[in-house]
């Protein structure tokens, strides 16, 4: 189930800039809120979700704000509009409609960093129609898709795949396989299937600081493309609810059909 939040720029108190690295902060604004409407839940979202083996997965993933106009001004975004969007995207959970109707409504809110802030307002909440899920469907990135393996030989830390590397298929469909694993305790129900996906442009490459001028920051690096997947429904439709890759609840891997090809 996703949702779409259109967005009111507060420039009362606020000149409406913000941080390019911003998904952090928004990531925090949404367990925020959730946990206004119901403690239990967002802990139990925030500390663990559901689980396949050791792999944690929370099943929820958003998109990078909509905005129509805007001026880059290097690690700076100055909003020249008065609205925005926001999509917010979960796995399946109906019964929450209601609930997230009236949490997120009227809510407002603040973006930012210690330079730049950016106050909105949230003036309407509209659930999406799903599209109609097939085993083969093209998508278009509107998060960056991250996803990441671990090399001893290079010190253990995560190396970041592009969607051209050799093994990034494997380990893209791994992880919509653990997903589905993880919400109907089904291991290896797709391990025979043929799975395949097809880039349909070139990759952007997008690096993104998570808490960002702080001694805890990080750097992450995903990609945004379209793309063509030959896959169940079933995992369809769990990639495009609850994010494809890794570190949905941060705002990577959030997609939506495309209707380009």
């Amino acid at each position: 189930m996703r949702f779409y939040l259109e967005l009111e720029v507060n420039r009362n108190n606020t000149e409406g800039i913000l941080p390019l690295n911003y998904q952090y902060e928004l990531s925090s604004w949404i367990y925020k809120t959730l946990n206004h409407g119901d403690p239990e839940f967002a802990e139990w979202l925030h500390s663990s979700g559901y689980t396949n083996e050791k792999k944690q997965f929370k099943l929820f993933t958003f998109s990078q704000f909509f905005i129509d106009k805007y001026k880059r001004n290097h690690d700076r975004l100055k909003i020249l509009s008065n609205k925005a969007g926001l999509i917010i995207s979960f796995y399946p959970i109906e019964a929450i409609q209601p609930f997230i109707n009236g949490l997120f409504n009227k809510q407002e809110f603040t973006i930012g960093d210690k330079f730049t802030k950016t106050e909105f307002k949230v003036a309407k909440v509209e659930k999406q129609k799903a599209p109609e899920f097939k085993d083969e469907m093209e998508f278009k990135c509107i998060s960056p898709i991250l996803l990441s393996s671990y090399d001893k030989d290079k010190g253990g830390y995560a190396q970041y795949l592009a969607p051209q590397d050799e093994h990034y298929e494997k380990l893209f469909f791994n992880n919509l396989k653990n997903k589905y694993a993880s919400f109907y305790g089904e291991k290896n129900a797709f391990d025979k299937t043929k799975l395949s996906i097809q880039l349909r442009n070139t990759p952007k490459s997008r690096l993104v600081k998570i808490k960002a001028g702080t001694p805890a920051e990080s750097q992450i690096k995903g990609y945004q493309f379209n793309f063509k997947i030959n896959a169940p429904k079933e995992l369809l439709k769990i990639g495009y609810h609850a994010g494809f890759g890794e570190k949905n609840s941060i705002g990577f891997g959030c997609v939506e059909k495309s209707f380009a090809y």
